[in-house]
């Protein structure tokens, strides 16, 4: 039966508590109260929460109960229990404030779907959450032909959510972090030949004949090439500079002379205006996106995509806008650039991630084995 006692030492101002534990010992704890009636509470709470683990019936729901009955005895306000659906929300609510639109979306379509695999779930509190909610979550997604790269950064959605939880004390650990992420293969990008690029040009709108050079003569980003003004160019010294939205490296380049003589002909009344006016108002993603939009403009022009099946709902294109920057590590590769100078000049910060971009041709490397001296006395 549950007492009360004081230190007989009096070294503790506290009433403790003495209680029969589900294996019959005895525990002996601190109620941290100085007030006898609210100490006898507690400890009379304890002891039923004790039988009740004794007899199995007790379940994590009844214990936050029994808790929050204990805290509410002496007093202190309740256990802070939000549902995995109201923590998840309001998470992605903090993320439409501290992040670009674009980024959002893509958080919002994974913590959508996996409260959407919780069911009923949702509305349990966050802590009840399991490893195979989380299993469930990934199998789902994969067995509605999501590409394995979209269910690894749907997972990762749900890692930084608890791992938030984790933080303020929510949960005891981040079930997301003992699930395994799923292998995502690289797919290669391919290059543009000079004849490829000249079939684009010829039928590319001004604008996307803008944004075409820029990419291959700077190596830029679709989303940095159409948020580029006349800021950015210095016709006087030859030169464009920039800084990447995706690192946010600060990058300078020399104009090549073809960009130079598009540059000058295409300047107008307006020295801050954008140089791809007209495609900045349109999102890069979507049915409708820029990149869309330029995967057709590659198809118009002749030119083969060749398109990879990479999921059932996806495909993946060989060829596409980001390939200019391929292309432009590539043929400074091939021209015989060093890597140092390319990789000032891509912006990249990794020569793993650089050799990635480059895709030197087999002519020059003919050309250097050739060079080579014989050794049959010819």
């Amino acid at each position: 039966m549950a007492s009360l006692h004081k230190d007989p030492r009096g070294r503790s101002p506290y009433w403790f508590c003495a209680f029969s534990l589900p294996n019959n010992k005895r525990a002996f704890r601190s109620t941290k109260q100085t007030d006898r009636k609210a100490a006898l509470r507690m400890c009379i709470e304890w002891e039923k929460a004790s039988e009740a683990a004794g007899e199995g019936s007790m379940t994590e729901v009844q214990a936050r109960k029994v808790l929050d009955s204990i805290l509410a005895s002496v007093g202190e306000s309740r256990i802070r229990t939000p549902s995995t659906r109201d923590f998840f929300t309001k998470w992605l609510d903090e993320k439409r404030v501290s992040k670009k639109s674009s980024t959002t979306r893509g958080y919002k379509a994974s913590i959508c779907a996996f409260i959407d695999s919780l069911g009923a779930r949702a509305e349990m509190p966050l802590a009840s959450l399991t490893i195979t909610d989380i299993e469930r979550y990934r199998d789902l997604r994969a067995s509605t032909g999501v590409a394995a790269a979209t269910v690894r950064s749907n997972l990762k959605s749900v890692r930084s959510v608890l791992a938030k939880a984790h933080r303020q004390g929510l949960v005891l650990h981040n079930v997301a972090e003992a699930i395994d992420l799923p292998i995502v293969k690289s797919q290669e990008r391919e290059v543009f030949t000079p004849d490829e690029l000249r079939a684009i040009l010829d039928i590319a709108s001004p604008d996307w004949r803008t944004a075409t050079l820029l990419g291959f003569f700077t190596g830029a980003r679709l989303g940095d090439v159409i948020s580029m003004s006349w800021r950015n160019v210095d016709l006087v010294r030859g030169v464009l500079f920039f800084l990447q939205g995706k690192t946010g490296r600060a990058v300078e380049i020399p104009i090549h002379p073809n960009l130079q003589a598009h540059l000058l002909s295409i300047v107008g009344d307006n020295p801050h205006g954008l140089l791809c006016q007209e495609l900045s108002k349109t999102p890069l993603s979507g049915g409708s996106g820029l990149s869309q939009q330029f995967g057709r403009l590659i198809e118009r022009a002749g030119v083969n995509q060749h398109r990879v099946q990479v999921s059932r709902r996806r495909k993946f294109s060989r060829k596409s806008f980001h390939s200019l920057r391929h292309s432009f590590a590539s043929a400074l590769a091939n021209a015989g650039v060093s890597p140092e100078l390319r990789m000032r000049l891509s912006g990249h910060k990794s020569e793993t991630v650089h050799q990635r971009y480059t895709h030197v041709q087999l002519e020059p490397l003919k050309a250097a084995i050739a060079a080579l001296p014989s050794l049959n006395g010819k």
